[in-house]
C-alpha cells in the first residue's frame, strides 16, 4: 500500500465525518483507539513533508554548477610600496594674530575719523582726533610764562654779574686800604643772595617748561594713533560722539599671521612638540593648502573632556585667510617611506587580531593570515609583517570568504603607488 492511500485511510478512520461513506456504528473502545492514534498520524505527516522537503532540496543542489555552491568571486590586489605618514586631523576657526581695541584714554568729543572698516593702517598712524582747544590753550598760556621766566632769569644773571664786580672792585680796594671789612662782607652777601635769586629764577623757568610738555602731552592724547599695522576691523564711533575711557572706538587685527586653536586629546597631545609642522586648509580654496607651525601648548588638560588647547599660526602675507573661517589642521606625527601598504577595507578583525586574506600557490583557494598593522592614511594601511610584496590580497569581498574556500579572481590589479 502506497503512503498516500495509506493517509487516506487514517484520515477516514480518524475523522469519520470527513467520509460520509464510511460512516457506521463504532463502539467506545474503537473512539477511543481513535483519539490515541490522532497525534501519531500528524507526526507521521510532518516527517513524510520533512522528508520529502529535503529530498527536493537535494535535487535541487544537484542540478547547480560546482562552482556556484561553492566559489565566490573576489577581487585581488598585489601589496604595493609608497609613502605613507601617520596624520593627526583637527578642526577650529581661524583668528587674527593680533587684535586690538582702540579705546581713548580720556573723555573729549570726536572732531575727526580718520579711518573706516577695511583701511589698510600703519603703526602709528592716527586714527581718532578728539577735541583738543583747552589743550592748545593750555600750552599758549604755558609758552608765555615759560617767557616770562626766562625773563626774570636773564635780569637775575645780570644782578649776579653786578654783584661780583662790586664784590671784586673791594677786594681790589681792600689791598690798597681803601674800602673796610664792612663794605666788602655786604658785597659779597650782595653776591650771595643774587644767585640764590637766579637759581630760583631758573628753577622757575624750568617748572614752566615742565608745565608746557605736560600740556603738550594732553594735546597729543587728543590724537588717537594705530599701535599696529593691519586692518579696522570694525568701527563703534563716528565724528561728533563722545569717546570715554571705558567705551570701544575701533577694532584693529593684523592679518599677516593668522592662529587657530585646536583641542587635542591626551592620548596625542604627547606627540605634539612647538614648530612640528601642520597643514591647514579652508573651504574657501579647497585646492590650497596653508602651511603653519605648532605655536604653543597648554600646560594643563581639561578634566572633564580630557584635552588640551593647542595654538596653531600660519603664516598669511597674501591676507587670503580671515578670521572666522573654519579650518581643517592636519598635523604630520610619523612619516614611513617606501612601505608595504593595503587597502583598509581588506583588514578583517579575527579573534587572533586582524587578518588578510590571500590567494594560496593553486591560484583559486584563500589562506587566512594574520598582519601586524602600522601607520593608517587616508585608505591604505602600512603592512608591517604577515605579507609578501607579491602576494595576492582580497580587497573587495574580504569579509564574504572564510579560510580555506575556493574563489573566482574576477579582477587582479596593482594597488598604484604614490
Amino acid at each position: 500500500m502506497s503512503i498516500a492511500l495509506w493517509i487516506v485511510e487514517a484520515l477516514e478512520w480518524v475523522f469519520p465525518v470527513a467520509f460520509p461513506a464510511s460512516r457506521d456504528v463504532r463502539s467506545p473502545a474503537e473512539t477511543a483507539m481513535k483519539l490515541i492514534a490522532l497525534p501519531f498520524v500528524f507526526a507521521s505527516c510532518l516527517g513524510i513533508g520533512w522528508a520529502v522537503f529535503l529530498d527536493s532540496q537535494q535535487h535541487a543542489d544537484s542540478e547547480l554548477p560546482s562552482s556556484t555552491r561553492n566559489e565566490v568571486a573576489v577581487e585581488v590586489n598585489r601589496p604595493a610600496k609608497q609613502d605613507i605618514a601617520e596624520v593627526l586631523e583637527l578642526v577650529g576657526s581661524l583668528e587674527a594674530g593680533r587684535d586690538v581695541e582702540i579705546r581713548s584714554r580720556v573723555s573729549g568729543q570726536i572732531r575727526k575719523l580718520s579711518v573706516d572698516i577695511g583701511d589698510r593702517i600703519d603703526s602709528g598712524q592716527v586714527l581718532v582726533e578728539l577735541d583738543d582747544s583747552e589743550e592748545r590753550e593750555g600750552v599758549r598760556q604755558a609758552e608765555a610764562a615759560l617767557k616770562v621766566a626766562q625773563a626774570a632769569e636773564a635780569a637775575q644773571k645780570l644782578r649776579v654779574d653786578a654783584a661780583r664786580r662790586d664784590r671784586d672792585r673791594l677786594r681790589e680796594l681792600g689791598k690798597k686800604g681803601v674800602s673796610t671789612p664792612q663794605q666788602r662782607e655786604a658785597a659779597e652777601s650782595t653776591l650771595a643772595i643774587a644767585g640764590a635769586e637766579l637759581k630760583l629764577a631758573v628753577s622757575k623757568a624750568a617748572q614752566v617748561d615742565l608745565e608746557i610738555q605736560r600740556s603738550r602731552l594732553a594735546m597729543a592724547e587728543r590724537q588717537i594713533r594705530s599701535p599696529l599695522g593691519g586692518h579696522v576691523a570694525s568701527r563703534s564711533v563716528q565724528a561728533g560722539d563722545l569717546a570715554k575711557p571705558d567705551v570701544g572706538l575701533l577694532r584693529i587685527i593684523d592679518l599677516s599671521t593668522v592662529r587657530t586653536s585646536v583641542h587635542v586629546g591626551e592620548g596625542d597631545y604627547r606627540r605634539l612638540r612647538e614648530q612640528q609642522v601642520a597643514e591647514v586648509s579652508v573651504d574657501t580654496f579647497p585646492d590650497r593648502v596653508f602651511v603653519g607651525r605648532v605655536e604653543r601648548l597648554a600646560p594643563i588638560l581639561d578634566p572633564e573632556t580630557r584635552t588640551a588647547v593647542v595654538y596653531i599660526a600660519v603664516e598669511n602675507p597674501q591676507g587670503f585667510l580671515k578670521p572666522g573661517m573654519h579650518a581643517r589642521v592636519r598635523v604630520v606625527l610619523d612619516r614611513r617611506e617606501q612601505v608595504c601598504v593595503v587597502p583598509l577595507a581588506a583588514i578583517v578583525d579575527s579573534v587572533r587580531g586582524p587578518t588578510l586574506f590571500v590567494v594560496a600557490d593553486n591560484g583559486s583557494t584563500l589562506n587566512q593570515v594574520q598582519v601586524k598593522l602600522g601607520v593608517v592614511e587616508g585608505s591604505v594601511v602600512e603592512i608591517i609583517s604577515g605579507v609578501r610584496n607579491d602576494d595576492r590580497v582580497v580587497t573587495l569581498g574580504s569579509h564574504l570568504v572564510r579560510d580555506g574556500q575556493d574563489v573566482q579572481l574576477v579582477e587582479e590589479n596593482t594597488l598604484p603607488a604614490d
